[in-house]
């Protein structure tokens, strides 16, 4: 009885350690390029732009298995509830190649003529 209770366990936590995945965050421009499949650029809103509202913050993308972004969690805001949700509108939509659990993606907006916003992992 002992030993098939053994097994059992062994069985058990095998399985479960299967189905767990080892965290691996992109956070570099290297990792990004390699897993990013579409990255579209966040928008700059028109009607900050007249203001000449900047900022600068860092996301963090949790990815599901399949490359998806599942949410998007503010680690540093912009300063600008405005900017931020444009940058949390733009990457819940990314894509990856399956493999990270997650991205952290630095974003900066410029408000130029037009405004755009600007990432170091950018192509």
């Amino acid at each position: 009885m002992k030993a098939c209770a053994a097994i059992c366990l062994i069985f058990t936590t095998s399985a479960t350690a299967q189905t767990t995945r080892a965290p691996f965050v992109i956070n570099n421009n290297k990792d990004f390029h390699r897993y990013a499949l579409y990255c579209p650029k966040p928008e700059y809103p028109i009607n900050l732009s007249e203001r000449r509202i900047a900022g600068s913050g860092t996301f963090l993308l949790h990815l599901r298995r399949d490359g998806t972004v599942e949410s998007v969690e503010t680690l540093s805001s912009t300063g600008y509830h405005e900017l931020d949700a444009v940058a949390k509108d733009s990457f819940i939509k990314w894509r990856f190649r399956p493999g990270p659990t997650a991205a952290k993606v630095p974003i900066t907006f410029k408000p130029p003529n037009g405004g755009r916003a600007e990432w170091p992992f950018a192509r």
